[in-house]
Formats: C-alpha cells, structure tokens, sequence
C-alpha cells in the first residue's frame, strides 16, 4: 500500500508540472500585455520607459522558458511575486480570498451531498414509478442548467420579486453569522445543485445494481428489514463508483466557484481568478490556476485510495 500511495505521490506531481506549464504558456496567449493593461488603469504608468521598466521587472522581456524556470523556482519556495495591477503580494491575496472560498465548497459540498444521497436512494427503491420519475426529471434538470442561468434566476425571484436574500456580496461569520448564512446560501445552493444532480443518477444507478446481487436477495431472505439491508449490505459496495463522481463533482465544484463568486461578488479564489483574467495579471491567474489543478489532482488521488477501503476486490497489494 505504502508504494502505491508513493507511485500515486510521484505520479500528481509530474502532472502537476505538465499541467504547470500549459498553464503558464496558455496564460501568455491571451490577447493584450499586462503592463498596458496596468497602463490603461493607471495613467502615471503610460510613459514607455516605465512601461519598459516594468516589464523587466517582472521578467516580460526574457524568453518564455526562462520565465517559467525562473517562476515555478519562486513558486516552488512560496515566493508568487506581485501582483502587476494592484501590487500587493499574490500570497496574501491568495491567503485573504481562501477561507471564503473554502466556505463555498464546504456549503456546496453539503448541498450535494445531502439532495444527491437521498434522491439517488429514493429513486432506487421506488423504481420506475412516479416518484422515481420525478426525481429523475429533477437530478436531469440539475446536472442540464448552467450555473449562471441558475444564479440570474435565483436573484430574480428571491433578491428582486420577494427580497428574502442580498443578491450580492459577502458578510464574514465572524462579523455577523446570521448576515454571512444570508449570503453564501444561494451561491453555495447553485454551485451544489449540478453535482447533486449528477450524484443522484450516480447513486440510484449503482444502487440498483447492487440490489440485484445474490447477497442482498439473501439478507432480504433472511428476513433483514429494507433499512438494515440499504445501511449494513447495499451502502458500502454501492459507493464504489459514486466515489469517482465525488471526485468528478469536485471538479465542478471548483470550476463553478469562478462564475459564482463573479455573478455574486464573492471574494473568493474565484474571483480573484476572473479579475486577473480581465486584467491579464499574470502572477495572480498563473497562482490561481495551479491551485485549482492541485485542488483537482489531490481529490483524484483520494478517490484511488479510497477504493480499496469501500471494496476488498480492489484492494491493493502490499
């Protein structure tokens, strides 16, 4: 176990740094210059000799491979630099916008969770009839919408016609529990939805091919009632592919955060991440990105370890 978990350590970082550098050269494809970007917001720094000062100050006059040694050198020892438009140091910022954005998964997470589950069960129980159909329709529904349809109609109906949430904005817990459950509600609600609705047709589907096995036509012979049967035979083998689900729905979670925390002036790593885009503020988009690829290959590896934990059939070998 010990040298599958070290293969699968060595194998997330070398992807980590292939996917590092389409990063970063993808990055210096977008169309513009960051420096006259800068220049565009802050006249003092149109003259040419500034601009030209800049630019060497942040290695935009070298090569685009010397860039990257130099820059994933820095990385690696935590030093991301400055950003160009507003100077403050990306680590800061990137420190700042984290617990709010980790508020968001941890909401949204629980919104999938807790729809995702018990529709999925339900519909698995209550095959192919009305009920089932209707859960069905509505994890379709979930997984179809784009997430900004959902925000723009979500802050018609309850911020503008019934006024029950602010339809912008951020309140920390600390400063005001009741004000900050307010605000992230709807965000996290609409980033959850479409994996709630993606772990619902995951766990029905799953669940029902588990409830054809011989082993729960026994324990059912046996006289076990429908709840023992679900909690103490069907659960645990049934997670086996909704943990890949789990971890592809994270995957969602993370790209959603970008048009959320946008759409409701969230700040988070989302949009800190839109705002560099806008900006072409490299260092802080280049930072962003990699964190979300991490973010991504680290439940990834999860996902392979837990395997062997929810099936001995898969178990790996010591």
């Amino acid at each position: 176990m010990r040298k599958y978990i070290l293969e699968r350590l060595v194998y997330t970082v070398i992807l980590l740094f292939l996917v590092s550098i389409l990063i970063f050269v993808m990055v210096r494809m977008l169309p513009g210059d960051p420096v006259s970007f800068a220049a565009m917001a802050n006249s003092d720094l149109a003259d040419k000799t500034i601009m030209a000062e800049l630019r060497a100050r942040y290695g935009l006059d070298k090569p685009i491979y010397t860039q990257y040694v130099i820059w994933l050198k820095d990385f690696v020892q935590g030093q991301w630099g400055k950003s160009i438009g507003s100077g403050e140091p990306v680590m800061a910022m990137f420190l700042d916008r984290l617990p709010v954005t980790f508020e968001l998964f941890v909401g949204a997470t629980f919104w999938a969770w807790i729809i995702g589950f018990p529709v999925g069960i339900v519909g698995a129980l209550r095959r192919n009839t009305k009920l089932d159909a209707f859960l069905t329709t509505g994890s379709i529904i979930g997984v179809s919408i784009p997430a900004f349809w959902e925000g723009i109609v979500f802050i018609y109906v309850f911020a503008v016609i019934f006024q029950i949430f602010p339809p912008s904005g951020y309140v920390a817990f600390f400063e005001n529990p009741w004000e900050n459950f307010l605000s992230v509600l709807m965000p996290t609600f609409i980033m959850g939805t479409g994996s709630a609705g993606l772990l619902a047709r995951y766990v029905r589907s799953s669940f029902l091919e588990v409830f054809n096995q011989d082993f729960i036509r026994t324990a059912r012979a046996k006289g076990a009632n429908e709840q023992r049967v679900i909690r103490k035979h069907a659960f645990k083998p049934s997670m086996l592919p909704v943990v890949t689900v789990i971890g592809l729905s994270w995957a969602h979670l993370v790209s959603g955060a970008f048009i959320v925390e946008f759409m409701f002036a969230i700040p988070g790593l989302g949009r800190m991440g839109v705002d560099a885009v806008f900006a072409r503020d490299f260092p802080v988009l280049q930072v962003v990105l990699v964190i979300v690829a991490l973010n991504v290959l680290l439940m990834n590896l999860l996902v392979d370890l837990t395997y062997g934990m929810l099936d001995p059939r898969v178990r790996i070998q010591k």
